[in-house]
């Protein structure tokens, strides 16, 4: 009779340890859990959309009767989100007026410029914007919207759109151009890092990282066409090169 309890005694005390050791156990996860890291957001770049107002101006690329002229340049922009016009014939023009970029109904202070001779209507200002990520930001955007009739033969409507970001801003993983190609509709297409090249005027674009880790580049350029590396086509020509 002792020997089955002193049994029982020694069953139950290890039963009782192992409760023990799996509530210890338990009890360190949300400690280890607090101690981790937060996961960096995923790199994603500006909510921006090309409007009906834009679409109409690009159509018909004429200042209103509200706009400022602004004297020739061969550099429109600011900053990064700069085209750098070809020396040669002017067939160029330039001015401010109010425009609805958003699509919220408020107008607001953009810098125009019209390239006759490439048939591309440049817009550029300063604009807060919400990311692909729910954050907020605010950079320089340039964009361009091909017009009818261009030589380049792109659809009318179509173009791309560039916005500096510092490293951060939409999750990014440096400073620099980040920005999408768009349709004739004004649907954004592939989207990612922007460089822009000087002659003609395109940009490349390297798909962001889906992760918040610094991989991918710009200036990692690759051959064109190829899935999920930068790629320059046709649609990414800017009609900044006047000749």
């Amino acid at each position: 009779m002792k020997v089955r309890l002193g049994r029982s005694v020694a069953l139950s005390l290890v039963t009782a340890l192992a409760l023990l050791a799996g509530a210890c156990k338990q009890s360190s996860k949300p400690q280890e859990a607090a101690n981790q890291p937060a996961p960096k957001p995923a790199p994603s770049v500006p909510n921006i959309k090309v409007t009906p107002p834009v679409q109409a101006k690009a159509a018909a690329p004429k200042p209103g009767p509200q706009a400022t002229k602004k004297s020739d340049t061969e550099a429109f922009g600011k900053g990064r989100a700069t085209v750098h016009f070809k020396k040669g014939p002017h067939q160029r023009s330039f001015w401010a007026e109010q425009l609805d970029v958003d699509n919220s109904g408020n107008p607001v202070l953009v810098d125009e410029a019209w390239d006759n001779h490439a048939k591309v209507l440049y817009i550029s200002n300063d604009r807060t914007f919400t990311c692909g990520n729910g954050e907020s930001a605010t950079g320089s955007t340039l964009m361009a919207i091909y017009a009818k009739g261009n030589p380049r033969k792109r659809p009318a409507g179509s173009g791309w759109w560039v916005s500096e970001l510092n490293a951060g801003d939409c999750g990014t993983p440096r400073d620099g151009l980040y920005g999408c190609r768009f349709d004739a509709a004004g649907n954004n297409s592939d989207c990612g890092e922007a460089t822009m090249q000087a002659d003609p005027d395109e940009i490349i674009l390297v798909p962001l990282p889906k992760s918040g880790d610094a991989q991918g580049s710009a200036s990692g350029q690759s051959s064109p066409g190829t899935g999920g590396s930068s790629s320059t086509s046709p649609s990414s020509s800017g009609g900044g090169s006047s000749q």
